[in-house]
């Protein structure tokens, strides 16, 4: 098993969120707040390719060609007894992945604190260690 999170996505600016599941990649290291969206979500987000710049970048399915944008979404954890602030987020939107996969710079910037991988347990790094949270269910964004 894997560790996923409910999210709310938006674009800066914009009023509408999308909900979605996001996988947390420990592996996944960046510098700043950053996370890797399909294409497909990108484009229910109404996100602009075309003022992208184009990056190549080791994903989980290996070497790809993404599109990123700085800063280009807000982010909010959210679970059925709370809701962290709203992050500003850095997003690499690609053509092969499914899943939105949240990096290790924005895992601890959501205080995310894996408990059990195979088990898929995590909880908030200020809760107590016995409060623990199942993983979401997976959501897929396939392209049409």
């Amino acid at each position: 098993m894997v560790v996923r999170v409910r999210v709310k996505l938006k674009p800066v600016g914009s009023d509408g969120w999308i909900k979605t599941s996001a996988l947390i990649i420990s592996g996944y290291e960046a510098d700043k707040p950053e996370l890797v969206i399909p294409l497909a979500l990108a484009k229910a987000l109404g996100l602009k390719l075309d003022k992208a710049s184009v990056t190549e970048r080791t994903t989980p399915i290996g070497l790809g060609r993404l599109y990123y944008l700085e800063e280009a979404l807000e982010l909010k954890l959210t679970c059925e007894d709370r809701e962290t602030p709203t992050y500003r987020v850095n997003v690499l939107i690609s053509e092969y992945e499914y899943e939105v996969l949240i990096s290790d710079y924005l895992a601890s910037m959501l205080s995310i604190a894996i408990e059990g991988l195979k088990e898929g347990l995590w909880r908030f790094r200020d809760e107590a260690l016995d409060k623990l949270r199942a993983s979401a269910k997976p959501s897929y964004w396939l392209a049409e």
